[in-house]
């Protein structure tokens, strides 16, 4: 019986040992949960291993619907310039402006990129898109509004003015 309690203290012994020396491999779980947070991760791996405008524009905008338009100013940073002039490119670096305060310059690239749409430059999605933020920018700015996020009764306010100044229709 002794020669068994020896061998099965051996045996644990040995486990343990193994066990030390290859090391349990655990992730830390994140604090707070993202919402998306894979997609995210599968988007920021793609525009850091090749970047390309539809990359980082897909990128920037999903920082930008998470409400994080420092995040998205860092990855259109990595746009290249000919990335940059693509429309859509554009149209997140206008979003990024109005998310981080600032209002004018968000108003001028829109009007840009409005210009641009208008000789036919632009996915009808985009003109439509456009067209929208530049009514409801200039709401804002009339209103007097240089950040949002100090008056935000006065910026929804601007948005509920400018859903009456652009009508849609839907074709196909």
């Amino acid at each position: 019986m002794r020669v068994s309690g020896l061998f099965a203290n051996a045996f644990v012994m040995a486990a343990i040992g193994a066990l030390s020396i290859l090391g349990i491999e655990q992730k830390a779980s994140p604090i707070v949960p993202l919402a998306g947070g894979s997609e995210l991760a599968v988007l920021e791996n793609n525009v850091a291993l090749t970047p390309d405008a539809q990359g980082i524009f897909r990128l920037a905008s999903a920082y930008l619907d998470r409400g994080e338009p420092g995040l998205a100013t860092a990855a259109l940073d990595r746009a290249t310039p000919a990335m940059r002039a693509r429309p859509e490119v554009r149209y997140a670096e206008a979003r990024s402006l109005f998310g981080q305060g600032r209002v004018a310059e968000a108003l001028i690239a829109s009007r840009a990129l409005q210009e641009t749409c208008a000789s036919g430059a632009c996915a009808p999605w985009l003109e439509a898109k456009t067209a929208r933020q530049v009514a409801f920018l200039e709401e804002v700015d009339a209103a007097g509004i240089a950040d949002p996020a100090t008056s935000p009764e006065a910026t929804r306010q601007a948005y509920e003015r400018s859903l009456h100044r652009v009508f849609m229709v839907a074709m196909r």
